[in-house]
């Protein structure tokens, strides 16, 4: 039995990634390098790695010894006791993220790592707020068109309540030059990065929605060759499985020094 409370269509979002183009994709490309970028910065050496994604290519390039599994929302793993998870570019497609989350920790080793990334709730926003303006003004109403993002006030959350320790959730936001809004379009298509909501407007579009979309989208950005920016906001996500090994922080009121003391500052009170 489905979920009524589900947003996604899997079905029709296999659908989308089957006519994408798997290997031209920016988005997956700055993904796996952000989180290569972090992984630099950990002095640990991972010797069993899971990659959880909808779109390998790029993440088997860059992790030849990983093993992979498809973003179903119940994830097939092939067995256990991982140091490292990566979820690549895949919770923004999922029914329940925090249920993928308390998956991925089921089956990790103490002290393991699990990483994250995926679309945040800014991606978009000047394409979302340009087709509900433009759906308002020739149609009197707004359908869902653009997927729902998590926001970064979740992302931590999610880690928490999955059983993570140490969570860290943050930002990096990638401005993208397109020549025209058809461009996006037709880079969102290619990327397989379009609306499979599960109360998607099934029907045909107004006639002039996407091209009255593309003139507020231009006029928004005072743009007078027709060239708009797109807004992809990257979160990831960071978290532990808990073990004597990993560090913990202090407890409130636990510091043996004082910060002014630790800074070689004089401190002084604040005037009233």
């Amino acid at each position: 039995m489905k979920n009524s409370e589900e947003i996604i269509d899997k079905e029709a979002l296999v659908r989308s990634r089957m006519r994408s183009d798997k290997e031209d994709n920016f988005l997956q490309k700055l993904a796996v390098q952000e989180i290569k970028d972090r992984l630099k910065f950990i002095k640990k050496r991972f010797e069993k790695i899971l990659i959880i994604c909808g779109n390998p290519f790029y993440w088997q390039e860059a992790f030849h010894g990983a093993e992979f599994i498809a973003d179903d929302e119940i994830l097939a793993f092939p067995q256990k006791g991982y140091d490292l998870v990566i979820h690549g570019m895949s919770l923004h497609y999922a029914n329940d993220p925090i249920g993928q989350l308390v998956q991925c920790r089921s089956i990790m080793k103490e002290g393991g790592l699990l990483l994250g990334i995926f679309l945040g709730g800014q991606t978009l926003n000047e394409l979302r707020d340009s087709i509900a303006s433009a759906e308002i003004e020739l149609t009197g109403g707004i359908s869902p068109r653009v997927l729902p993002m998590i926001d970064i006030r979740d992302a931590g959350s999610f880690l928490m309540r999955a059983g993570f320790a140490l969570p860290v959730a943050d930002i990096s936001v990638n401005m993208v030059d397109y020549g025209k809004p058809l461009d996006l379009f037709y880079d969102l298509r290619k990327m397989g990065e379009t609306n499979v909501q599960k109360h998607r407007l099934k029907k045909f579009s107004h006639r002039k929605l996407f091209s009255l979309a593309s003139d507020k989208y231009i006029d928004s950005q005072n743009s007078e060759n027709k060239s708009v920016k797109a807004t992809f906001e990257f979160i990831t996500i960071t978290g532990w499985v808990p073990s004597q090994d990993i560090p913990k922080p202090l407890k409130p009121g636990s510091a043996t020094m004082r910060l002014a003391d630790a800074l070689k500052v004089k401190e002084e009170k604040l005037r009233d």
